[in-house]
């Protein structure tokens, strides 16, 4: 089969034109670099910002910063599976093309996007996209990330299907080709508030967070990662508020943490810290579609110092401590009352940082 490795754009995308119920835009991929770098927005992009919600601006400003630094060869090897050619399909539906190449310029622009200096991100993909304009659905990609709670109605509670929805397993696998037979000086386990720092904690680091992580979850994921022989020398365990979420008992809880401790310490492991379970704004804890009730979340992280005294790993609170006040998550530090927004996540980082260079 060819590879996407050798695969170089014939042409680059100049201009995205958006579609959005029937708004429509064209928007120079220029000007959204510019904005992503200045938060100066031309008159073209500013026509779609006015039609979106203050919330979703400051989303699609939070997107743009996210670039991911990907392991080249694991993500050839993985767009080129059965789950990942399932997921072009899905995606490229999204992208009107008069041609049916769709999912192949799709890969293309994850091969080239993800070579580039910064890493794949959406500025980096839109520029590596092999035609000088993309027509872009959002209604059908907000289908597509929906993907990621399939198993879930909208009515019934919240579980943890990481391991079952298609992009938990697209990630999942992902992380199992790129670590094989890999040594890394500290490796992140987390749910999506890790996720969100990307690759960006340093030269010989791996992020290993996922989106709805629990340590129902974690186990799954430590157990398919055993087998690429992947080394850890410091690891950093991030796990708690899905568990307070999902509801899960606090002998599950208890009992998961243990043997998570117990596996990552076969990985060649030699320090293990634990993070406390994050907290939540007061209004988004009260919301159970977004977040678990804040006492359930103080329960969680009372358990973690529990399990952290009984296995001797320390719990790195004091670096956190920046981002709450009561134990409740600041208002300034969060999008949507649940996950960290960039200045948060530069408290995170900072605090993760310290530990994997001590």
């Amino acid at each position: 089969m060819h590879s996407g490795l050798g695969l170089l754009p014939s042409l680059a995308a100049e201009k995205v034109t958006v579609r959005y119920g029937l708004f429509e835009q064209s928007i120079p991929v220029a000007d959204i670099r510019s904005y992503s770098e200045t938060q100066k927005a031309s008159s073209d992009l500013k026509s779609f910002l006015d039609y979106l919600s203050a919330e979703e601006k400051q989303k699609f400003q939070e997107t743009l910063q996210v670039k991911m630094s990907l392991d080249i060869v694991a993500v050839d090897k993985l767009i080129n599976t059965s789950m990942g050619k399932q997921i072009l399909s899905f995606a490229s539906s999204a992208i009107a093309r008069r041609d049916q190449a769709s999912p192949q310029a799709l890969r293309s622009a994850i091969i080239i996007g993800a070579k580039s200096p910064e890493g794949l991100g959406v500025v980096s993909f839109l520029e590596a996209y092999p035609s000088n304009q993309l027509v872009v659905d959002v209604s059908k990609i907000s289908k597509l990330a929906g993907l990621a709670n399939s198993s879930s109605s909208a009515d019934a509670p919240p579980k943890d299907n990481v391991s079952s929805s298609p992009l938990g397993k697209i990630a999942l696998q992902y992380q199992t080709l790129a670590a094989q037979d890999k040594q890394f000086s500290g490796c992140l386990f987390g749910d999506s508030v890790s996720a969100g720092l990307g690759n960006t904690l340093g030269s010989g680091t791996f992020n290993f967070g996922l989106n709805g992580l629990s340590t129902i979850s974690l186990l799954e994921q430590l157990k398919s990662l055993i087998p690429t022989k992947v080394k850890c020398e410091k690891a950093i365990i991030a796990v708690g508020a899905n568990d307070a979420w999902y509801g899960i008992s606090d002998e599950l809880f208890t009992k998961n943490l243990q043997e998570a401790i117990a596996l990552i310490r076969t990985m060649g492991n030699k320090e293990i810290f634990l993070i406390p379970a994050f907290y939540s704004t007061v209004a988004a804890s009260l919301d159970p579609t977004v977040a678990a009730p804040l006492p359930k979340v103080e329960q969680i992280n009372v358990l973690i110092n529990q399990v952290a005294e009984k296995e001797k790993v320390p719990v790195a609170a004091a670096g956190l401590t920046p981002l709450y006040e009561n134990n409740v998550l600041k208002e300034n530090l969060t999008s949507d009352g649940d996950h960290l927004n960039a200045e948060g996540l530069k408290i995170y980082r900072q605090a993760l940082l310290q530990l994997l260079q001590k």
